[in-house]
């Protein structure tokens, strides 16, 4: 009877060990910083300050919309701090508008997508709603990188410029496909971020 019991154990025991090893592994992301703004839009170019940003603890990692990181004599509760950063090996590049007082935390989390489909940014425009607009198509790619399978634009005048003296709140229009199939698109207000994803809800199925 004893014997019995332990010979069923061991092999509860070795279905458990094959049952893990088979289990589909997900892939340990890694985040690395792309570009990082803090500013006004009058601020233009002047704004990156990708250089000045440090993870000495690596990632996750905070960056703090603090004047003072950015050797500022004072705050502006008109600044942005905008931060973009990619994750491998799922393709992602990630970004995040955060206040002055608050702070963006640089992290991947979830696996690769269930169905991964690459984006390709046909048309992107940046401009007052009912003003002028400029072509930021080639901006916006440049954000995105090729074979991206989620980006996240941040909608920021110093990324894009001031295209006229409306005071208007702009909006950052962006065109794509996935895998080539037409999207509906996406678009953002200023200071916020555009999503661009390629999931659908058939890929939970």
């Amino acid at each position: 009877m004893a014997l019995g019991r332990l010979f069923i154990l061991a092999v509860v025991a070795i279905a458990t060990v094959v049952a893990c090893n088979s289990a589909p592994k997900v892939p340990i992301s890694t985040a690395a910083l792309k570009k990082a703004y803090w500013g006004q839009p009058k601020d233009g170019a002047s704004a990156d300050v990708t250089s000045q940003v440090t993870c000495p603890n690596g990632y996750p990692c905070d960056v703090f919309a603090n004047a003072a990181n950015f050797r500022q004599p004072k705050s502006d509760l008109a600044n942005r701090l905008a931060v973009i950063w990619t994750c491998q090996p799922q393709n992602f590049v990630l970004s995040e508008v955060a206040s002055p007082g608050l702070k963006v935390r640089m992290a991947c989390v979830g696996g690769p997508p269930l169905v991964p489909r690459a984006i390709t940014v046909l048309e992107a425009t940046w401009g007052a709603p009912n003003g002028q607009t400029v072509d930021v198509t080639q901006q916006v790619r440049e954000i995105c990188g090729d074979n991206s399978r989620r980006c996240q634009v941040p909608a920021m005048a110093y990324i894009f410029g001031a295209p006229d003296r409306v005071t208007m709140t702009k909006v950052l229009r962006i065109r794509f496909t996935c895998n080539g199939q037409t999207t509906p698109g996406q678009q953002a207000t200023e200071n916020s971020v555009a999503d661009l994803r390629c999931e659908r809800a058939k890929d939970l199925e």
